[in-house]
């Protein structure tokens, strides 16, 4: 081996003063990993990633802004799981804004500045690759989980828009204004790649496919004369759900209502849906 000259002695040594030799030395000297260096290397590679992934430093961060973890937007329903088990990414929000700042120096009502707030935060977080929950906002906000879920209907009654929360965006809890969104643009004539593309919240194809077409399979169940109660243990759909879809049918095939009356009071008393919060 060729002897290393002066400066490759007085220098290369430096290359091995990183926080990647660091967790190298530790998982040899202290966990077990004499043998297997390649292994612990590939482990520390993957470590130092997610945390350059996690990381911010502070200089990222603008006055009024907060790095906040969401759950990833990947696609997957990540349901009924712990947190611990499910993929997170992390996302700078808005806190405090010059609008917001605006707003309440000139005096506008509390209520419509945090309504507007959320909606900001779920956007900015869903623009990042990531999701808000209720709980999340509640956190940040230090209000009930309850609180949160009022100002959010109200927002998106007021402004006529689906917001992607983590229930609508994943598909999570009883949240049914999705599925009953691409049921009225499928009435509408909408085919289901235009519908993908005019939803509120982002959807694949396939989603909106199999919406569409638990849609059709109720309104072939009502036309046969099947009870809402029957066809929620039929399609394994919520009895919530097939009573949102009956409204529609109401809507658009008068005719099915006709040939069966006990379907006109089926919505008697039921919460509205579209635009359910979870």
């Amino acid at each position: 081996m060729k002897p290393r000259s002066d400066r490759q002695e007085t220098f290369l040594p430096l290359r091995d003063k990183t926080l990647a030799q660091v967790l190298l030395h530790l998982f040899v000297t202290e966990f077990g990993y004499e043998n297997k260096r390649l292994f612990a290397q590939a482990m520390i590679e993957r470590i130092l990633e997610t945390l350059g992934a996690f990381v911010r430093p502070v200089t990222a961060l603008q006055p009024g802004q907060m790095l906040w973890m969401a759950v990833v937007h990947d696609g997957r329903k990540h349901a009924c799981k712990p947190m611990g088990e499910i993929p997170q990414v992390a996302v700078v929000l808005d806190l405090v804004t010059d609008e917001d700042l605006e707003a309440l120096a000139s005096g506008e009502d509390l209520e419509t500045i945090r309504q507007r707030r959320y909606a900001r935060l779920l956007k900015q977080a869903f623009a990042q690759g990531g999701v808000l929950a209720q709980s999340d906002l509640a956190a940040i906000a230090l209000v009930s989980h309850s609180k949160v879920g009022a100002a959010l209907r109200a927002y998106q009654q007021g402004a006529g828009e689906l917001l992607p929360y983590r229930g609508s965006v994943q598909d999570l809890g009883a949240t049914l204004s999705h599925r009953v969104e691409v049921a009225r643009l499928l009435e509408a004539g909408y085919l289901e790649p235009e519908i993908c593309r005019r939803l509120s919240v982002v959807h694949d194809l396939s989603s909106v496919e199999n919406y569409a077409q638990t849609y059709k399979n109720v309104l072939k169940l009502l036309e046969r004369g099947f009870a809402p109660e029957e066809i929620s243990a039929i399609l394994s759909i919520s009895i919530r759900l097939v009573r949102a879809y009956i409204e529609l049918v109401q809507e658009h095939h008068p005719e099915i209502v006709a040939a069966n009356p006990h379907l006109r009071g089926a919505t008697d008393h039921q919460p509205d849906v579209n635009l359910g919060v979870k």
